[in-house]
């Protein structure tokens, strides 16, 4: 029986100017022909049972059919649109649908857009958990409208809508994300055992002597695993419309029904290594893409492993661009926020994360990094103004990946110089000028020998120059940005982008 691939529908989005890939199921041996544009491909059923073509590049359009015939049959869809396509990857930063969102109310009722379109990939962990559950909800191709719109990443969504209105294209949002998930989910078993080898050695010990076929059971049965219906699920319902206390989560639990078949004390299938790569990335590889917009990195807020984050998410993007045969597949990386503490979970060590982040932006080829310094929320790990994120990837999208003129990524210091009792900092990406939105800037310390030192700033282009209140008498300056848990930034360059935080210390002689 000819098949295509799930996320093949009547009402998604096919990347323009590439070379587009297309598979599905069939018979062994039968010849399957594709077409769609006046573009067709011509392909045959591997013995075991999988056929692949590649359409020649496709031109925007927003309206096409795709047309798939072997010998005994043909599939139609229709109401195919050619744009832009990206993946909204990560965890529940991610994930986090419009519907708890801070401007869905007023968002909702004007955001009729055919060319805003969103699938979701069902998240899944484990083998056959679409048989115990009902995925019939998720897996499907929406458009922007009142009825869907709370299906969609509201990252993915804000970035749609910029990316549609600047680039006057279709845009499709693939979401594969799933809240509370490490980067070792999300990559090959061969890198995690290279970059992420001590996440590895945990999970085995968790599992050793355990009765496997016993737990599998277990899971065929806990709530836990219901992922199909979002809106269902206690957790977001209560956590994610609004900052609850660790006492109010507390209540709700203790308020569900004792059959409620929701069990915490095992080890939940989608944090086991390597689970999300096989079941979710594969599933949607290589559907042609533009890019990747990845926000990720809270759940690897663990002590003693956030040192191994920057080999982790290179790892990650490795494993990706391999599934898509594409070594220069872009990657836009939101850079975690400032941040304190939410219900029983608090920030460890948020500064190395974001170091890491940096540092991959800085030594991966086609990876950018985007600042959101500015809307982290003290008392809540899920900021709710998500509308600042995905705007701020689409004006880096446009600067990069589209190869627009415009000033599109963070300020960031290049040097710093110090000279008796001054210390100027050169930032690279400014505009015309360095601004500060108040009376002085935010989270900005510098340290003499470890002790405190009070100064005064002034701003001249893209420099900050500041006048230390005692001479530092050959001792080490050291000047912090933005290294406390709880910060937000308010340095801003000419686009209205918050600076990079950053530690640098000078040796005087």
């Amino acid at each position: 029986m000819l098949k295509l691939a799930k996320v093949f529908q009547k009402g998604m989005v096919l990347q323009c100017g590439k070379r587009t890939c297309i598979w599905g199921s069939g018979i062994s041996g039968e010849k399957v022909e594709i077409s769609i544009q006046g573009r067709h491909a011509e392909t045959e059923v591997n013995e075991n049972g999988i056929w692949k073509a590649y359409i020649p590049a496709l031109m925007q359009s927003g309206n096409e059919t795709l047309t798939v015939r072997s010998k005994n049959e043909e599939l139609v869809v229709d109401d195919v649109a050619v744009g832009e396509v990206w993946i909204a990857a990560g965890q529940s930063n991610m994930e986090f649908w419009m519907r708890y969102e801070k401007h869905y109310q007023e968002e909702r009722v004007h955001c009729e857009n055919s060319d805003i379109r969103f699938f979701d990939v069902p998240k899944i962990s484990f083998d056959r958990q679409e048989d115990y559950f009902d995925y019939s909800r998720v897996g499907r191709w929406r458009k922007a409208s009142e009825k869907d719109l709370e299906y969609f990443s509201a990252v993915g969504y804000y970035f749609a809508k910029e990316l549609t209105k600047a680039r006057r294209v279709p845009v499709g949002i693939i979401g594969c994300n799933l809240g509370g998930t490490a980067s070792m989910m999300w990559m090959s078993e061969v890198s995690l055992k290279k970059a992420g080898l001590p996440w590895l050695k945990d999970h085995e010990e968790q599992m050793k002597g355990m009765d496997m076929e016993a737990y599998w059971k277990r899971q065929a049965k806990n709530r836990i695993n219901d992922t199909g219906n979002p809106f269902s699920n206690t957790f977001n319902e209560c956590a994610l419309s609004r900052t609850v206390t660790l006492e109010e989560w507390q209540k709700v639990l203790g308020s569900l029904p004792v059959n409620f078949d929701l069990n915490f004390t095992d080890i939940i299938p989608h944090t086991i290594p390597c689970c999300l790569y096989e079941h979710m990335v594969k599933r949607i590889a290589p559907y042609t893409v533009k890019g990747v917009l990845w926000y990720q990195g809270e759940s690897d807020d663990v002590d003693g492993r956030q040192v191994l984050y920057q080999d982790m998410l290179n790892a990650v993007i490795a494993d990706w661009r391999t599934c898509w045969s594409d070594p220069q597949l872009p990657f836009l990386i939101v850079q975690l926020p400032g941040w304190e503490r939410w219900l029983d979970l608090v920030n460890h060590d948020y500064k190395t994360i974001r170091k890491a982040q940096e540092n991959v932006t800085k030594e991966t080829a086609q990876t950018y990094l985007c600042s959101i310094s500015d809307a982290g929320e003290q008392r809540d790990i899920h900021p709710k103004n998500k509308k600042i994120v995905g705007e701020r990837l689409a004006l880096l999208a446009r600067g990069t990946v589209y190869n627009e003129d415009i000033l599109c990524r963070a300020p960031i210091l290049e040097k710093i110089e110090a000279k008796e009792q001054k210390v100027v900092l050169y930032f690279k990406n400014t505009g015309e000028e360095l601004h500060v939105k108040g009376n002085k800037i935010d989270a900005l310390e510098v340290f003499i020998q470890e002790e405190p030192v009070d100064f005064q700033y002034e701003i001249s282009g893209g420099r900050i120059i500041l006048t230390l209140d005692q001479k530092p008498e050959g001792k080490n300056i050291r000047v912090e940005f933005a290294q406390q848990k709880w910060f937000t930034v308010n340095l801003y360059n000419e686009a209205d982008i918050p600076a990079i935080p950053f530690a640098e210390t000078i040796e005087l002689a």
